[in-house]
């Protein structure tokens, strides 16, 4: 019996562990669902790194989640920065999402695209670069110089729909000492 015991407690600390190793986080806003997250994670001060944004069409359950969620939190305008929304049930890991169901892409924002990073109070305006592997996603060069929560800012018009959203990507830890 404590061997059946083990083995469910370690398989269910493995699940937990393995839910948690990809922090980007995904909402729709209108007809794009957006995900932000940390090129390399987790994100260490005194590391170049990236901010990652990718942006895809959404589909009619991310829609459906996204207007459940602005009913749960009262009346939100999702051109607003949709903080109380990243913590609710319509933020998801999304590599489960991108394994479920095949997301149409949205490419050549890289011009467009504004994205900038609030780290303990001082603000980083980003220059994206489209992925040549991954249309649709983004990666904009960032050192973050202390650890702390950021705040990623997005801002873009895409085919004359204004969207604009602010995500909390996983926090900056300091380097381990070896």
């Amino acid at each position: 019996m404590n061997d059946k015991l083990t083995i469910l407690a370690v398989f269910a600390l493995s699940v937990g562990l393995i839910g948690n190793a990809y922090a980007h986080k995904g909402q729709a806003v209108g007809d794009y669902n957006m995900e932000v997250g940390w090129k390399t994670e987790p994100p260490i001060a005194g590391k170049k790194n990236a901010i990652e944004v990718t942006i895809t069409q959404a589909s009619s359950s991310d829609k459906k989640n996204a207007k459940d969620n602005r009913m749960d939190h009262g009346s939100m305008d999702s051109k607003t920065e949709d903080s109380k929304a990243n913590g609710s049930k319509s933020t998801k890991e999304t590599k489960e999402h991108k394994r479920t169901e095949k997301a149409t892409e949205i490419s050549g924002l890289s011009k467009t695209l504004e994205v900038d990073v609030m780290l303990n109070g001082k603000k980083t305006f980003l220059k994206l670069v489209e992925d040549k592997k991954n249309k649709g996603t983004y990666h904009g060069v960032f050192m973050p110089d202390t650890e702390g929560q950021p705040l990623v800012h997005v801002v873009e018009k895409i085919k004359k729909t204004p969207v604009e959203i602010t995500f909390h990507p996983e926090k900056v830890v300091l380097p381990t000492k070896k």
